[in-house]
C-alpha cells in the first residue's frame, strides 16, 4: 500500500463515503485516477494517430477529477498528483500493478466526469 492509498484509506468516513458515491469505492477511485494518468503517459510515449487530441481528452478528465475532489472538500490537484507519482514510481521500477477496477467501472467513472 502506497502512502497515497494509506491517506485515502485514513480519510474521514464522510470523505470516504463521498468517494464511494462518485467512484464506487475509495479503492476504485484510486484505480481510475491511476489509469487516467497511465493513459496520458502512454499516449505521450507512443504518439499514435491523433495522440495530441487524445491527450487533451485525458487531460480534460484528469482536470474534471480534480474539480470533483475539490467539490468534496479534498485537495484534488494534490491528490491526483500523488496518484500520478505512484504511477511513475511503478513505471520507473518496471512494476505492473494489478488494478481491481473493471473496464465497465472505469467507463462509468469517465461518464460521471463528463
Amino acid at each position: 500500500m502506497t502512502q497515497t492509498q494509506k491517506f485515502i484509506a485514513d480519510l474521514p468516513k464522510d470523505k470516504r463515503k463521498g468517494l464511494s458515491q462518485q467512484f464506487f469505492s475509495p479503492e476504485l477511485f484510486y484505480d481510475a485516477v491511476y489509469l487516467i494518468v497511465q493513459n496520458g503517459h502512454l499516449l505521450q510515449q507512443t504518439q499514435p494517430d491523433m495522440w495530441e487530441m487524445k491527450l487533451k481528452n485525458v487531460e480534460y478528465y484528469q482536470k474534471r477529477m480534480e474539480e470533483k475532489l475539490d467539490a468534496m472538500g479534498l485537495d484534488g490537484e494534490n491528490l491526483v498528483a500523488d496518484i500520478a507519482s505512484d504511477y511513475f514510481e511503478d513505471y520507473v521500477h518496471y512494476r505492473e500493478i494489478q488494478l481491481d477496477i473493471t473496464n465497465q467501472q472505469f467507463m462509468d467513472v469517465i461518464r460521471k466526469l463528463q
